[in-house]
C-alpha cells in the first residue's frame, strides 16, 4: 500500500549514455553534457521542479548551461524556461512551437489547472530561437540534431537526436509504462484516421536508437515504439469500422472497451485511457467532439427519488444521508443527495463544502489525470461556491486549501497558495477536529518544500487535536509500518480518510 501523505522524491537523475542523462518526473527532461557545456530537453512542469534539475545537473558538472531546447508547446514540458535562461540558456524550438505557445497558452493553463496543477498566470519564458523543420546544434564535439519528424501528439513536435550517443529524447512523440494521451479530443491534433503520427513513430525508429528518452515514463527503445505503433493501429483498426457501420459514440465505446487485448487493458492508467482514446479517434473523423465522458456516478432519477422522499429539508439532514451512502460504497446516491440539497439550500457553506469533500473523496477511485479532473472542477467549484456565501467560513477554506496542498505535494510546486488559506482558516475559532486538517495539510506544504522538520511539528499538532485522524499518523510512518496499514484499519483502528 502507497503512503499517499509520505516523503516524495521530486525527480531523479539517471545516467543513459557516457553524455545524456535523463531527469525522471512527471515529465522527463533530457541532459546533455559536455565539457563545453549543457543542453537541457524540456524544463519541468512547474518553476521549482525546474530548479530542483538545475541543482541535479550541478551535482555531475559545474559546465554552463548553454541550451534549452522545447519539444513541443504542452505547458508541462516548458514550464521551467525562465530557471534556465537566467542560468544563462539560450531557448531554442520550432517555429510552430513558439507560435502555438502563444496562441494556445491560456487554455494549456485552463487544462492543468484543472487536473490539480497550481498554474501561475504568467507565462513561461518563450524561446529566443526558433528553426522551421531540422537544426543541428554542436557542444564541444558532440553533435545535437533537432528534427520535425512529421506530427505526432501534437502538430509541433520536435525530436532530439544525439547520433554519437545513439540516443533519441522524444517528447511525448512516444510514451511508455502507461495508457498515454493520444492527443486531447477537443483539440483538431493527436492519434488521427490519417496516422500521421505512426508515420512519424516509423522515422523515429529508422534512427534505430538504442535509447529513447520518452516525454513520460521510464526509458524505452526500439521495442517501446512498435508496441506504442500496434496500440495506436489497433485502435484506429477498430473504432474507424465501428463508425462507419453507424455505430453511436456509446456504442463504439462499449464494444471496444469491453473486448480490450489483455497488453492494452493491462497498463496502468495515469493520463490517458481507453476512452479517451477512442473519442480522439472519433474528433479526427468527424471533426467535432460528440460527447464528453465523464468519471463522476450518476444516480439513476428513480433511485434517487426513494431516499430524498425520507430526508428532511435541513442541511444536516442531506450532509448525513450522503455521508450514509458513501459509506455503503454507493457514491452515485450519495453525490445525488448532496447535489440535490446544494439545489434546494443554495446559500448554506456547510452544504456545499460537504459536497467538495465528497467529491474529493470519490476522485481516489478516478484511474487516471484526466478522469480525476471531473472532480477536480467540482472541488473548486463547491469551495469557491461556500467561501463566496462566507469568505470566513473557516471548512471551506480548509477544504480549497488542502486541495490546493495536495496538488503542490504531488508535482513539487509552490504550496504559497495552499498554505495562505490554511493559514486563514487558523486564524478563526474551529473545533479540534477541523483544525486538525488544517493543520495536517499545512504540514503537507511544508513536506512539499522538504522542510520536514515544520512539516512534523504540523502532523504532530494535528494529532495532539484529533487521535484518530489518521492522514497525519500516516505521514509519519515508515514504509514497513504503512504496509501494515490495511489491517489495523480491519481490526477496528481510525478511518483513513
Amino acid at each position: 500500500m502507497q503512503n499517499p501523505f509520505g516523503k516524495l522524491q521530486y525527480g531523479s537523475l539517471k545516467k543513459v549514455t557516457a553524455r545524456c542523462y535523463l531527469f525522471r518526473n512527471v515529465v522527463n527532461s533530457g541532459i546533455i553534457v559536455t565539457d563545453e557545456g549543457v543542453a537541457v530537453v524540456d524544463t519541468q512542469i512547474n518553476a521549482p521542479m525546474a530548479r530542483r534539475m538545475l541543482a541535479a545537473i550541478r551535482t555531475v558538472t559545474a559546465a554552463p548551461i548553454k541550451y534549452v531546447i522545447n519539444t513541443h508547446y504542452h505547458w508541462d514540458h516548458w514550464a521551467g524556461n525562465d530557471v534556465f535562461r537566467e542560468a544563462g540558456a539560450t531557448i531554442v524550438s520550432g517555429e510552430l512551437t513558439w507560435d502555438f505557445m502563444q496562441r494556445r497558452s491560456y487554455r494549456q493553463r485552463a487544462f492543468l489547472r484543472s487536473r490539480g496543477f497550481a498554474i501561475p498566470e504568467k507565462d513561461p519564458a518563450l524561446p529566443d530561437r526558433t528553426v522551421e523543420n531540422d537544426l543541428t546544434l554542436t557542444l564541444g564535439s558532440l553533435p545535437i540534431h533537432l528534427l520535425f519528424l512529421g506530427r505526432a501528439e501534437t502538430d509541433d513536435a520536435t525530436a532530439v537526436y544525439l547520433p554519437t550517443e545513439k540516443c533519441v529524447i522524444s517528447g511525448d512523440t512516444l510514451m511508455t509504462g502507461s495508457f498515454p494521451i493520444l492527443g486531447q479530443p477537443v483539440m483538431a491534433e493527436g492519434l488521427s484516421d490519417d496516422r500521421a503520427w505512426i508515420k512519424t513513430l516509423q522515422k523515429m525508429k529508422t534512427l534505430s536508437p538504442e535509447k529513447i528518452i520518452p516525454g513520460h515514463g521510464p526509458l524505452g527503445g526500439v521495442e517501446d515504439i512498435d508496441f506504442f505503433i500496434g496500440l495506436q493501429t489497433y485502435f484506429l483498426d477498430q473504432v474507424i469500422p465501428l463508425y462507419e457501420q453507424g455505430k453511436s459514440t456509446e456504442e463504439i465505446i462499449r464494444i471496444v472497451e469491453t473486448g480490450l487485448p489483455k497488453r492494452y487493458a493491462d497498463l496502468p492508467q495515469v493520463w490517458g485511457t481507453p476512452r479517451y482514446a477512442i473519442l480522439r479517434i472519433l474528433r479526427s473523423v468527424t471533426g467535432w467532439q460528440e460527447m464528453k465522458p465523464s468519471a463522476i456516478p450518476r444516480a439513476d432519477p428513480e433511485t434517487l427519488r426513494i431516499p430524498l422522499r425520507e430526508i428532511m429539508d435541513r442541511p444536516q439532514s442531506y450532509i448525513r444521508a450522503a455521508e450514509f451512502f458513501e459509506m455503503e460504497n454507493k457514491a452515485d446516491l450519495a453525490l445525488g443527495i448532496i447535489n440535490e440539497g446544494c439545489e434546494r439550500l443554495p446559500n448554506d457553506p456547510a452544504l456545499w463544502v460537504a459536497r467538495g469533500r465528497l467529491h474529493l473523496k470519490c476522485s481516489r477511485a478516478a484511474g487516471s489525470v484526466l478522469e480525476r479532473a471531473d472532480f477536480f472542477l467540482e472541488v473548486c467549484r463547491s469551495a469557491e461556491k461556500a467561501l463566496s456565501i462566507d469568505p470566513t467560513y473557516a471548512p471551506a477554506l480548509v477544504l480549497y486549501g488542502s486541495y490546493l496542498a495536495m496538488g503542490a505535494f504531488r508535482n513539487g510546486d509552490d504550496p504559497t497558495e495552499a498554505m495562505m488559506l490554511l493559514e486563514r482558516a487558523l486564524a478563526l475559532p474551529m473545533e479540534p477536529p477541523e483544525e486538525a486538517k488544517a493543520r495536517f495539510f499545512l504540514g503537507i506544504c511544508y513536506r512539499s518544500m522538504e522542510r520536514e522538520d515544520l512539516a512534523a511539528a504540523c502532523f504532530n499538532k494535528a494529532l495532539e487535536l484529533d487521535p484518530n485522524y489518521a492522514p497525519p499518523r500516516m505521514a509519519v510512518m515508515s514504509d514497513e509500518e504503512m504496509l501494515r496499514v490495511p489491517e489495523r484499519f480491519k481490526a477496528g483502528g481510525p478511518r483513513p480518510f
